[in-house]
């Protein structure tokens, strides 16, 4: 079973493909250890230094490396999005090709338990629904044939390093990463100390903890929402009701007594299910939605991010298409 590692240079990425190539070496096996690079052309002549110099590594350490560069700049003003956001659509999107073009059945990466301390925090910050506080997930499907796993959401960033210099590999370090004009830096390196300082030394582990609870509740939820959805889909069966090829129509009657929680988790179950873009789909966005949905009188139609429309053709159903002149 082949194994795509996704691999920037930096210590953690580093320290995870000479983790997994010590466990090939140990273990043995046909499957084989592959190494990704997603240059995505935002630091200039730093980041093709990055990508030589982790072409002269993967040599060293006998390990193919395959590589894909990208304007994640132009992919943000094409399609509107965040540049981060943009970067990590594109970032996925690539190594899912490549694991299917390498036949490897999982794409892993190397975020740690610094990084899920970081983005639990950050997105409470911002304003957060469960699913948000739940952090970062350890697995999940990218397509049919590739599940991304996260193998090292346990490990510090200092074990990383430790690690790293015991073994005498070397890294590469992104200065913005630094960079205090970004909000997730300075979570990391101003509010993150001033919390450990003068509120709880240990509130690393108190959000870790937190996140593992929400992620128990969100599973819960995805469990009850897809039960739901199934009955809403099976409320329309046989109607001989136009369905958007683009997008989703389900029987509103299984959301009526349901909390707000379930249907708006419902709705995002089939938005996602049908890969509509969702980076705009805000909490905001999904209760005007989730409202819509259940509603007994609504409007005529709910325009909504990305283009698309939501009416109701009939008062038991809802429907999700590209607005009218879009499609």
């Amino acid at each position: 079973m082949h194994v795509l590692v996704a691999v920037s240079g930096g210590p953690d990425s580093m320290a995870l493909l000479r983790a997994l190539l010590a466990l090939k070496l140990d273990c043995g096996g046909r499957g084989r250890v592959f190494a990704a690079h997603i240059n995505h052309a935002l630091r200039g002549d730093a980041s093709d230094a990055d990508e030589a110099w982790l072409h002269e590594q993967c040599v060293d350490l006998g390990t193919p490396l395959r590589t894909e560069r990208v304007s994640a700049a132009a992919l943000a003003t094409r399609q509107g999005d965040g540049l981060e956001a943009a970067a990590r659509q594109v970032r996925y999107r690539l190594l899912t090709a490549i694991a299917e073009r390498t036949g490897c059945r999982f794409v892993v990466t190397a975020h740690t338990q610094d990084d899920q301390v970081e983005t639990v925090l950050f997105r409470l910050l911002r304003g957060t629904g469960l699913r948000g506080l739940a952090g970062i997930r350890r697995s999940r499907p990218l397509s049919a044939s590739v599940t991304l796993m996260r193998p090292m959401l346990d490990c510090r960033r200092s074990s990383v390093l430790a690690f790293l210099e015991a073994i005498g590999q070397t890294y590469r370090s992104d200065a913005t990463n630094h960079d205090r004009r970004f909000a997730r830096n300075r979570t990391r390196g101003e509010l993150l100390p001033y919390l450990r300082e003068h509120f709880n030394a240990e509130v690393d582990a108190a959000i870790v903890r937190t996140a593992g609870l929400a992620a128990e509740a969100q599973e819960i939820v995805d469990g009850v929402a897809a039960g739901v959805l199934s009955r809403c889909r099976e409320a329309i069966e046989g109607r001989h009701a136009v369905r958007p090829a683009s997008g989703f129509r389900l029987g509103v009657s299984p959301l009526v007594d349901q909390p707000l929680l379930i249907v708006a988790e419902v709705l995002r179950q089939a938005w996602r299910l049908e890969k509509l873009p969702e980076q705009n789909m805000t909490q905001r966005w999904w209760r005007q939605l989730t409202e819509y949905a259940i509603a007994a009188k609504p409007h005529p139609a709910l325009n909504l991010p990305g283009g698309f429309c939501a009416t109701r053709p009939l008062a038991t159903e809802i429907m999700v298409a590209p607005a009218p002149g879009l499609s």
